[in-house]
Order: structure tokens, then sequence, then C-alpha cells
């Protein structure tokens, strides 16, 4: 075989390598930019929630009076109780209601969050006004300080401390009935997590685009063989002869593999690709059955991944939706919400007392008990997907007919629930006990299926605790 001289493939291979440098390096900067902007957004609109809730909750009066006694009241021991659940239940990093202090240097704490990691671990609340001038250095305490000349506007910035570690924030005012600054609710979300999130994003981003060059880079490569100089037309003659032959004698393809090659002397990769096409038309005859046999086994493998595909979407031990399904239908709920078909609830159910069963029936019991609270949801929602996305989470999505007959759905639900739990004629595992929330879409205050979804959350954890407090 001749040898190039003049090869096409190192000039490919220099500046397709730049070609893709730049391309990674642009798609990273992209990437990174419209994820941290993404993550912010969602991030910044769960923590506004969390401070909504908590100023909604919060009797101003009765926390400005303990803040001028230093003494905590019923109704400040209630606040002091939500903040420790709510920073367990939300997986937030910390919730606390402050007053900033430029003149004193201090951020003074009224009330705030001590989880259930750090009560074990014998952390406890701080007193009413509570400040460490060691907490916040002067640049720290800015945003808070510029958050509290915001009267009743969300704040929302990121925080670097070395004490409390980097955070998203999100502040507002609290005012009493006179219209007097009380306090600053705030709640941190830790940044240290997301970074990794999108680091490991970028990462693949990459890798995808070199993927995609490396490919790009082979289809140039194809194409400048078949099209750069006027030899190919020669070759083309040929290639076009042989390709004719083949096509018009499919029945005896294997006798007509025959190429005729023309006489190209351009010391470059036509030359070579002539050649080569050459001893391929010779070893063809034997690639044909394997090709036939290849395509037979691409057959069986396509019937294999739909299977597989079949199998990601239905949970292996209800039978019901599994968490991929309840996914895309979600996308699917989004996008009709986009459209302007906004009539659709969620209704979010946690089965209760599930570790008691796998303690006391072992993980064959558990697996009933789940099994049977799954199918007191299909009972009720017949023709509705229930979809299993937590070991005792369900979520039904609610549209349609169901959507109009919502209430009284849910309430068969409740009722249910209650009979199985109080049957004592029926094994242990067959008494499910769940605690539910259902919310709707509210056109004047959502904006997307999750704000639905997370409000249904937080519903039915608040009758989980409820119904927990019953029982004691």
């Amino acid at each position: 075989m001749t040898v190039c001289k003049k090869p096409i493939r190192r000039s490919l291979l220099i500046y397709g390598t730049l070609f893709l440098a730049i391309l990674c390096a642009l798609m990273s900067f992209q990437s990174a930019s419209v994820l941290n902007q993404s993550l912010d957004e969602r991030n910044y609109a769960h923590l506004k929630d969390i401070v909504a809730y908590v100023e909604h909750t919060v009797d101003a009066d009765d926390l400005r009076e303990c803040i001028r006694t230093r003494t905590p009241s019923e109704r400040y021991d209630a606040l002091q109780r939500r903040l420790n659940t709510m920073v367990d239940d939300f997986e937030v990093e910390f919730i606390y209601v402050v007053i900033p202090s430029a003149e004193d240097g201090i951020l003074y704490s009224v009330c705030s969050s001590v989880s259930q990691a750090e009560r074990e671990a014998g952390d406890e609340e701080y007193p009413i006004m509570f400040g460490d001038p060691d907490f916040y250095t002067a640049e720290q305490l800015v945003p808070y300080v510029n958050a509290w000349e915001k009267t009743g506007e969300f704040t929302d910035f990121k925080s670097y401390s070395d004490y409390w570690g980097n955070c998203y924030t999100v502040c507002k005012t609290i005012q009493a009935s006179d219209g007097e600054r009380v306090a600053l609710i705030c709640a941190d979300l830790t940044l240290d997590d997301l970074q990794a999130i999108v680091n490991t994003y970028i990462v693949r981003s990459v890798i995808l685009v070199v993927l995609i060059g490396i490919l790009f880079a082979l289809g140039v490569s194809l194409w400048l063989q078949k099209n750069i100089t006027s030899p190919l037309l020669a070759l083309e003659e040929s290639t076009r002869g042989f390709a004719q032959k083949s096509h018009e004698n499919r029945a005896d393809i294997a006798d007509v593999l025959t190429f005729d090659q023309p006489n190209i002397q351009t010391e470059n990769e036509i030359q070579s690709l002539s050649m080569a096409i050459k001893q391929m038309s010779d070893d063809m005859k034997s690639y044909v059955e394997d090709i036939l046999s290849a395509e037979k086994r691409a057959e069986a493998a396509e019937g294999e991944i739909a299977g597989i595909t079949k199998l990601a979407y239905e949970d292996s031990l209800t039978k019901a939706g599994s968490k991929v399904a309840f996914e895309a239908r979600r996308a699917e709920v989004a996008e009709a919400i986009k459209n302007g078909d906004t009539k659709v609830a969620i209704v979010v159910v946690n089965l209760n007392d599930l570790k008691r069963i796998n303690d006391i029936y072992g993980l064959d019991g558990g697996n009933k008990y789940i099994i049977s609270g799954c199918e007191i949801l299909r009972q009720v929602y017949r023709e509705i997907p229930v979809y299993r996305v937590g070991s005792d989470d369900f979520v039904v999505i609610l549209q349609g007919d169901a959507y109009r007959d919502r209430d009284e759905l849910y309430a068969v639900l409740e009722e249910q629930f209650y009979k199985a739990q109080d049957n004592t004629e029926v094994d242990p595992w067959e008494r499910c006990s769940a605690a539910a929330g259902m919310t709707e879409f509210f056109d004047d205050a959502d904006t997307d299926i999750d704000q639905v979804y997370r409000r249904a959350e937080m519903i039915m954890s608040r009758n989980k605790r409820i119904m927990k407090s019953e029982r004691k």
C-alpha cells in the first residue's frame, strides 16, 4: 500500500482537537451558568415558601413582647417547636428569627431551629436576643442589615461563613399590628452539596461534548474522503457501478460484490480508500451472512429493550407506577399547565407504622403491608395511575373526571384507611394506616406543578403529625 505524503487525517486531528477543546470550554461554562441559575431559582423559591409559611404562622405582637421582656411565651414555645420540626421536614440547614444590629455588629438570635441530629448531639436553643460577635463578621452582617431595611420584601443572597458554612439565604421582615418591624425571618440551604451536583453535571456535559465532537470529526473525515478532489469522480463512478450491480441483484448479492478498481495516484487517503474498497469487495461475501445475523440479533435486542422500559416504569413490588413513571407523568402535566390546562390536583400518601411492621413481622410482612396500602389506593382511584415514589410514599395525579370528583374520592380514601386500620379480623399487615394530603393548582397562586406537589406534601406531613399526637 502506498504511503500518504500529504495525509488529511493529520490536519483533521489538529483542527478537530482544537475545535473540541474550545467547544468543551464553552459548553462547560454554559452548562455551569444554566445549571447554577436553575438551582438558584429553585432553591430560592423553596426557601421563600418556608419563610412565607413561618411568617403566616407567627404572632408578631406576642413575639415583640417576648423580645422586650426576653421571656418566652406559650406562642413563642410553639414557634420554637415549629422551627425544630420544619428544619427536618423541609431538609434545610437553618430556619431562624433574628434582629441585625449594624451598630453592635451582632446578629441577635430571637428564635433558631435545632434539628433532631443537633438535639441528639446535645445542642439546645439559644435564649431570646442571644448574640455572639464571633458568629458573623461585619461584611457577613451587611446582607442581613440590608434585608432589615426592606420592610415586607423578600431578600435572597448567598452567604459564606467559616462558622455556619456556605448557604443560600432568604430573609423577610415581620411586622407587628401597628407596622413596627419586629424581627427578620431567615432560612438557609447549604451550597456545598449543590455545588457537587453542578460539578458532576459539568463533567457529564464535557464527556457528551467530546463524544459528539468525535462523531462529528469522523463524519467530516468520511465526507472529505468522498468529495475533496477530482480523482474522486473516478472512484465515484466505480462505486456507483458496484452499488448498482448490488442493488439489481439482491437475491445473489454475494456473487456480484466485485469492485472495478480505478487508476488513482493521489498519494493521499483517496488512493488508500480505492485500494481498501477493492480489498473490502473481496471480503464482503463473508461479511454478508454476519450482517444478516446481526440484524436478527438487533431485532431481538429491541424486544428486550421494550421489556426493560416496561420494568423501569413499573414498581416491582406493588405493580404500581414507578418513580420514573411519575417523573414522566409530572413532566406531561407541567407541559399541560403551560398550555393552559390547570385543572389538576395531587394526592400524596405516606403509610404509617411500616417500621413497626418490619420489626415485628420482618421484611416479608412489611412488603405485604406496602402492597395492602397500595391496593386501597387502587380501589379508590380505579382508573387512575397510582405511583410509588418511595418506600412508603405514593402519589396520585387527578385530572378530568377524577379532578371533578377529587373531594369525594379523597373522603373515600380516608374512610378506607380508617376502616382498614380498625379491622381486627384481618392480618396485621392488612390493617393499613396512612397520612394523606391533597391540594389543587390555583391559577392566582401557582406557576407550576412542583408547587402543588410540595404543598400536598406539607399537608400530608401536617396530618401525619396530628395523627401521631392523637395516638399518644
